[in-house]
């Protein structure tokens, strides 16, 4: 049986690659943001006024996918770049350039 190159290749690159854009403003890791409105679907803890972090970023996951710290130190739950600012607001703004934290120590709790 004759093997179909293109459908191969489609495959290996087509297939595996993210449709989904880049944004124009990444908020950087280490950013502090509190819980300013929630949704009555949800089913979690969070309360209005809740701080969280950003935490790093992870290369398989990508900028899109916003990994949020809780208190206690833990990566918990994750965020679309999206709605973040629909339902959080940024309290302080890190300057972190890494944002994968690829050489950075761990977070500390807050």
């Amino acid at each position: 049986m004759k093997r179909n190159l293109s459908i191969e290749r489609a495959l290996r690159w087509h297939f595996w690659k993210r449709h989904e854009k880049t944004p124009k403003f990444i908020i950087p890791p280490r950013s502090v943001i509190r819980l300013i409105r929630t949704d009555p679907d949800w089913d979690t803890d969070l309360q209005i006024g809740d701080r969280l972090r950003i935490g790093y970023y992870s290369r398989q996951d990508g900028p899109n996918c916003v990994w949020l710290v809780d208190s206690a130190g833990n990566y918990n739950r994750t965020w679309d770049q999206k709605s973040l600012l629909d339902y959080f607001e940024i309290a302080s703004l890190s300057d972190e350039t890494d944002l994968y934290g690829l050489h950075r120590p761990v977070l500390e709790p807050l």
